[in-house]
């Protein structure tokens, strides 16, 4: 049997020599066997998936990809758990607790166990803060003054926006299905 060296610390597959339940490394006292060839390793990254905050670009890039429900079925539930709000607007549970402290509109009420509870006009607030720290690229400090002093308007800019973005989308339906 040659010397080979065998990396018992990577997360790869076997070298192809090596078939199952096979004696690696025999001693006196150690015997070394593989078990299982096909086995996945335990940790398998995403190439696309990076550890750590994104960039800005991928964030805005990304601003467009919410998926908030009508206000219909929105109305059906009272409260919203934090994790079900963070999934509509890709953002993680705490972003939005940041938020809460950051802007004084962000009010959900919060049950005797601490966990926050959004309402309607809770996700209608957090979907305003979204739109202009994402959309608007506003600064916090920034969107916190502009809502301050122009709330109602950004409300506008915000719902004429959404409704020319449901328009546009519409028209490019509409022009996908002429072509075919």
């Amino acid at each position: 049997m040659g010397l080979e060296q065998l990396n018992l610390f990577s997360l790869g597959d076997l070298p192809p020599k090596l078939e199952k339940n096979k004696t690696v490394f025999a001693d006196k006292k150690i015997k070394v066997k593989v078990k299982n060839k096909n086995k996945e390793p335990l940790l398998t990254k995403n190439p696309e998936e990076k550890r750590g905050r994104k960039s800005t670009k991928e964030i805005y890039a990304s601003a467009d990809l919410i998926d908030i429900p009508d206000d219909e079925s929105l109305n059906q539930k009272l409260y919203y758990s934090i994790s079900e709000v963070a999934g509509w607007f890709n953002l993680t549970t705490s972003q939005i607790r940041f938020w809460e402290n950051e802007f004084d509109i962000l009010q959900p009420r919060k049950n005797r166990k601490g966990d926050r509870l959004f309402r309607v006009e809770d996700i209608k607030n957090l979907q305003l803060i979204y739109y202009l720290l994402r959309n608007r690229k506003f600064s916090i400090e920034g969107a916190k003054e502009y809502l301050k002093g122009n709330q109602n308007k950004a409300a506008l800019h915000h719902q004429l926006s959404e409704s020319l973005t449901k328009f546009k989308l519409f028209l490019l339906e509409l022009k996908a299905n002429l072509g075919s």
